[in-house]
């Protein structure tokens, strides 16, 4: 379950960001930059305070990827984006080269050794190819998924019609069964044949099975009113913030890159999960505001603005740096 969740970020991240190119064409410098900002300040600051490398929080390094890779497929032929049939090549190409990338020996080590220093752990790329490899085509699906968003959205005003028609109520009584029998039965295949296998032996089949749960989910809530209009305002306001839940987690829950558990009161679990998912949740909250402001100020949509706080954040690291060197030859550190 697990496994599939994170499939659910992953998908997100593809629908979010190919949803965002399509309806706003915005392709700009700024906007990447406040996507690489909102992915990775918080973890930058967090692995440079703890000396832990970068890939230890792989969903930081996976979004980052994923993103680039959605921008790349929108902005790259970007004239196409509006034809149907255009659309279609661009898909098999971007489906091709994932495939080939992930699934053919040796080739995610070519691509990525020139990014070895940030994806590397303990001298190897052994744990980037493995996280990335595990949810390779949930991005794919999430661009499909927004790509024909307007046809589903179409599909679902129709089926929430009060039909006079007897032949329309009767059909759209028949999609209805249908699709929940569909989707039963690609809920009923992962759960009875991938759920409770080996996990090394689920993990093979996982990127190409991810996606019956991801679907059945969404289809089954926005299929009946009742579900699509009502939902859980604490999930909504932990969505806004899962990056920093997510990086927070090893130094709050875990202890040990994840290895231990932090026990504050010994004998009383229960007691230690809630006093530890308090800090949790309020050190989560702030960083995200953290990040927020940061962003806003230091990537006004002021280009000049930019490049002057760019500068002076080197300048800045520069000094530090140097102040560091210092105290260590001193001895002081």
């Amino acid at each position: 379950m697990i496994r599939v969740l994170v499939a659910c970020y992953v998908w997100m991240t593809g629908f979010g960001n190919f949803s965002f190119f399509w309806i706003r064409q915005d392709f700009s410098i700024w906007r990447i930059c406040k996507m690489m900002f909102r992915l990775n300040f918080l973890v930058f600051f967090v692995a440079m305070a703890t000396n832990n490398q970068y890939v230890l929080y792989y969903i930081c390094a996976m979004h980052t990827y994923w993103f680039i890779t959605v921008y790349v497929f929108m902005r790259v032929l970007s004239s196409w984006n509006t034809q149907p049939k255009l659309m279609a090549v661009k898909f098999v190409v971007y489906f091709i080269c994932n495939t080939i990338i992930f699934n053919l020996p040796n080739v995610v080590h070519v691509v990525f050794t020139p990014f070895w220093p940030i994806l590397s752990m303990n001298n190897t790329l052994c744990e980037w190819k493995y996280r990335a490899k595990l949810d390779h085509f949930a991005t794919f699906v999430g661009m499909i998924s927004a790509y024909n968003y307007p046809n589903y959205e179409r599909l679902i005003k129709y089926l929430d019609q009060k039909h006079i028609d007897r032949r329309d109520r009767i059909i759209t009584i028949g999609i209805k069964i249908m699709s929940l029998g569909i989707l039963g039965i690609l809920f009923g295949t992962w759960y009875y044949y991938f759920m409770f296998m080996e996990r090394h032996m689920y993990n093979h089949y996982h990127p190409y099975i991810s996606w019956f749960l991801i679907l059945s989910y969404i289809f089954v809530r926005n299929l009946f009113p009742f579900f699509r209009t009502h939902h859980i305002g604490l999930f909504t306001w932990l969505g806004k913030i899962t990056m920093e839940t997510y990086i927070t987690q090893f130094h709050i829950y875990m202890q040990y890159n994840a290895k231990q558990l932090i026990i504050l009161i010994d004998g009383y679990p229960l007691v230690n999960f809630f006093v530890l998912s308090v800090l949790y949740l309020f050190v989560s909250y702030h960083l995200f505001k953290l990040t927020t402001e940061f962003s806003a100020f230091l990537l006004p949509k002021d280009k000049k603005r930019i490049l002057y706080n760019f500068v002076g954040i080197i300048l800045m690291f520069g000094i530090y740096f140097c102040i560091a060197l210092l105290l260590r030859d001193k001895g002081l550190l």
